[in-house]
């Protein structure tokens, strides 16, 4: 073919050859060791040089902390010049000083701490990180909010547990009333907040719902809106009341969502729930339902052995937090982890040995020994055994991650989300009881976010950025 190719023609066909070749060997990084998108480029590995870390705790399961410590001994097996010690503190304070002077490299932090601790420099962004270690793709729904719960290429902890409701239910009586019922359709369920309706009124008083009302009835609105809206009306799910298109200046509260949503939390605090559980306590809650006083409670999934002893054998059921009529539940969970200080001389042995904890293998063998959830979808096929126990029904909500999906409040403005807290409950509160009118609700609520927005738009990198079509990728 080449001795009847003219001479131009054959070397532009050697130079396609040549550089497609280029362009093949550029799509396979090296190991641990490839361009970020978002900035210069990282490389997560132990190098090997002597490094010491201390990770300071205030509160550990006695369970987790003997996994814990499993893994440490694995990892300086690996890196033998690495000495990781565990200090434990009597107070958060305590943790707080040694996290914010260095002392701690690693520092136990929760989610309701982190923005604080973010905002004040104390704790180290390692996004960039994240996006060379190889398993962040296997993270659960659940892991992944955790991470990146502080808006666009930010990540300041890395997850260990998680808090989140689930529906308990007494299943001897929804079972009592099933069997007399022929047709599947009329057999009752509490996986929707329709549903919930039918129990009431079909077993009349009894079939009430019991709920935390003084802590949580901002986030039963929050997830019946987001559930309506989607996660993609969101200009990012870390920031859950800005909607996408947040520059022309509406939040998620001015969309048809919100209004259904009003629709919804109306009949539903009105109607299914127990007379005053809107004013209640967790423990308020927990004690009308042992006493059988309601047919279902939403509480935090903890609770299950607690309600499985107070109950008659075979009587609880458990279901996953309230889905809307789609079939889709997008709702805030609370979580603790390990952060990185700021001022730590060694934080790129610190985030290789987070990375490590938090990788498919170590993370699982810590969720069988410590009853944690697992950070990684495969990880319930590693140890099928996950999928037994008091937490069943939240690792099945890991498995369903187009039914079960994450948002939280934009709580990186912590002083803002902070006054909201208190004026939300009483705007809802004033609706629920007519004294208010949904429009009137709703403009309030729009109104206040509108202004934290408008007032700070550049506090927090919210949006993700577009990548340039001439920056290079490690990732395709």
């Amino acid at each position: 073919m080449v001795l009847h190719m003219g001479y131009k023609r054959y070397t532009a066909l050697l130079l396609a050859l040549v550089l497609l070749m280029a362009s093949l060997a550029g799509c396979a990084p090296e190991e641990e060791d490839f361009p970020v998108s978002s900035g210069p480029q990282v490389t997560l590995e132990n190098t090997g040089e002597a490094a010491g870390l201390k990770m300071a705790y205030t509160q550990l399961d006695e369970a987790y902390q003997k996994a814990l410590e499993e893994i440490i001994e694995k990892y300086r097996a690996d890196f033998p010049e690495t000495e990781i010690i565990l200090v434990p503190c009597d107070t958060e304070q305590q943790a707080e000083e040694l996290l914010r002077t260095g002392k701690a490299d690693l520092v136990q932090v929760d989610s309701g701490s982190q923005p604080a601790l973010a905002g004040e420099g104390l704790l180290w962004n390692f996004y960039p990180y994240l996006q060379v270690w190889r398993e962040e793709y296997g993270l659960t729904n659940a892991a992944r909010q955790a991470v990146y719960s502080m808006g666009a290429r930010q990540a300041y902890i890395m997850p260990a547990d998680f808090r989140q409701e689930v529906m308990f239910y007494r299943a001897d009586w929804l079972d009592a009333y099933n069997e007399t019922q022929e047709q599947e359709e009329d057999k009752l369920w509490c996986r929707t907040w329709g549903q919930i309706s039918a129990v009431r009124e079909k077993l009349g008083e009894k079939g009430r719902l019991a709920i935390a009302g003084k802590d949580r009835l901002g986030d039963y609105f929050d997830t019946i809106m987001w559930s309506r809206a989607g996660r993609g009306a969101m200009i990012n799910p870390a920031a859950g009341y800005f909607a996408a298109g947040m520059d022309e200046g509406d939040t998620l509260f001015a969309t048809q969502a919100a209004e259904l949503a009003s629709e919804r939390i109306y009949l539903t605090m009105n109607e299914d729930v127990l007379p005053g559980s809107v004013d209640w306590t967790e423990e308020e809650a927990l004690s009308a339902f042992k006493n059988g006083e309601a047919c279902m409670l939403l509480a935090d999934s903890s609770h299950t052995a607690e309600l499985r002893e107070a109950l008659p054998q075979g009587a609880l059921g458990v279901e996953g937090f309230t889905r809307c009529d789609n079939n889709r539940s997008v709702f805030s969970a609370g979580f603790w982890g390990w952060g990185i200080s700021e001022n730590s001389g060694n934080r790129e042995t610190a985030i290789h040995f987070l990375t490590y904890l938090a990788n498919a293998d170590n993370n699982t063998h810590i969720a069988k020994a410590a009853g944690t959830l697992p950070l990684h979808g495969e990880g319930l096929e590693m140890e099928p055994s996950l999928k037994e126990g008091e937490r069943a029904v939240e690792m099945r909500m890991c498995q369903l991650g187009n039914e079960y999906q994450y948002a939280c409040r934009p709580d990186m403005y912590r002083e803002e989300s902070q006054a909201f807290e208190e004026e939300y409950r009483r705007l809802l509160k004033a609706f629920l009881q007519d004294e208010i009118t949904q429009e009137e609700m709703l403009s309030q609520l729009n109104g206040f976010w509108q202004q934290v927005y408008l007032e700070q738009p550049n506090t927090w990198e919210l949006k993700e950025p577009e990548e340039d079509e001439d920056e290079e990728s490690g990732n395709e």
